[in-house]
Formats: structure tokens, C-alpha cells, sequence
């Protein structure tokens, strides 16, 4: 026998406005990034918002949800200290990255 586990989205309709956001913060900042004088700069201002996600998913118990943004972040965090590079096929990915957690 098996039961099908119900998840409560009320809490996540509370805060989905600020997700949206913030998401869109981000995206707007790395589209940015590609053609900015300071690339770095652009790409931790979405590190921020996207930790603002993060956070709010973590309230809420979105737990493989909070890990995937986790791991979003450690990426724009690596671009950001130059261990990855700041090109069109990463901030591809990390936009896709943003426009999976929407």
C-alpha cells in the first residue's frame, strides 16, 4: 500500500512574491554581467538574491529546493572569485539555473 505525501503550499504562496522577485533581480543582474565593465560585481548581486531564495525556501522546508539554490549560489560564488569563468556558456547556466527554481 502506498500514500501519496500531500505538501502544504500555503506557506510558499505567503512568499512566492518575494521569490519571484528576487529571482528576477538576479536574472537581471547576470544578464548584465555579460556586458558590463565589471562582470564580478554584477554576478554577487545576484549571489544575493539568489540567497534571499534560498533563504525563504529554507522557511518554508523546501529542502531539495534550498539545496538546489545552495548550489546555484556556490556557483556564482565561484565566478565571482574568478575559479570559473564569467562567459556566455556559464551565465547560460546559471540563468537557467534561476529560471528552474521559478
Amino acid at each position: 500500500m502506498t500514500h501519496a505525501i500531500e505538501t502544504d503550499l500555503g506557506p510558499l504562496n505567503w512568499v512566492k512574491g518575494e521569490i519571484d522577485a528576487a529571482l528576477g533581480r538576479a536574472r537581471e543582474a547576470l544578464e548584465q554581467a555579460g556586458t558590463a565593465s565589471d562582470p564580478a560585481a554584477r554576478i554577487q548581486f545576484a549571489q544575493t538574491h539568489l540567497h534571499q531564495v534560498r533563504g525563504a525556501l529554507s522557511i518554508i522546508g523546501l529542502d531539495g529546493m534550498t539545496q538546489f539554490a545552495e548550489t546555484a549560489g556556490l556557483l556564482l560564488g565561484d565566478m565571482v572569485r574568478g575559479e570559473v569563468a564569467t562567459d556566455a556558456s556559464t551565465i547560460g547556466l546559471a540563468l537557467r539555473a534561476l529560471a528552474a527554481l521559478g
